[in-house]
């Protein structure tokens, strides 16, 4: 029994023989043909890949090269963010957007920054209030396969970010 699909690649294959008499049509044909199969290929690839995570504990961050480990893992498609270093590594090129939301501790300040590899992309900056205040930053990233996402402290002392899941960090492709 012939399927749909079948019926559709046979169509899609065979018939611009008929109508293409040149091998150079028919090479473009083919050519057009398997470069369709690899946009296809990376789209799937590219849209498996999202995550988001929250903090649960409270965490002090401490020096400025602490990273921050968002240990409640929600969603992980594509398996690119490790909670035990806080680090998103790309497994396929393309554009990203990122988000993290922080909670100082009561009143605290909280310095961090949302860094491509060991570079700062966007700063954020949680201030002193009353009570606990919460910061968010966002960015779109073109970033190529094995490129390093990830929230770090950028303050020399030490700040506390409130966990019980007010504090999170999410991620997902936009497009290949």
């Amino acid at each position: 029994m012939i399927t749909c699909p079948t019926i559709v690649i046979f169509i899609a294959i065979y018939l611009p023989f008929i109508a293409c008499s040149s091998q150079t049509c028919v090479r473009d044909i083919i050519d057009d043909f398997e470069q369709m199969k690899v946009d296809v290929a990376r789209s799937k690839a590219a849209v498996k890949t999202a995550f988001f995570a929250a903090l649960t504990p409270h965490f002090t961050l401490t020096g400025i090269n602490a990273v921050l480990e968002f240990d409640d893992v929600k969603v992980n498609r594509g398996e690119a963010y490790d909670p035990s270093t806080g680090v998103f590594t790309a497994r396929v090129p393309g554009l990203y957007h990122f988000s993290c939301m922080l909670l100082a501790n009561h009143g605290a300040v909280v310095h961090y920054q949302l860094n491509k590899n060991d570079q700062p992309y966007i700063l954020g900056y949680s201030h002193r209030g009353l009570a606990a205040d919460s910061s968010t930053i966002s960015a779109v990233m073109e970033l190529a396969a094995g490129d390093r996402v990830f929230i770090k402290h950028r303050a020399r002392a030490s700040e506390v970010v409130f966990g019980a899941a007010h504090t999170s960090f999410s991620g997902y492709s936009i497009a290949p």
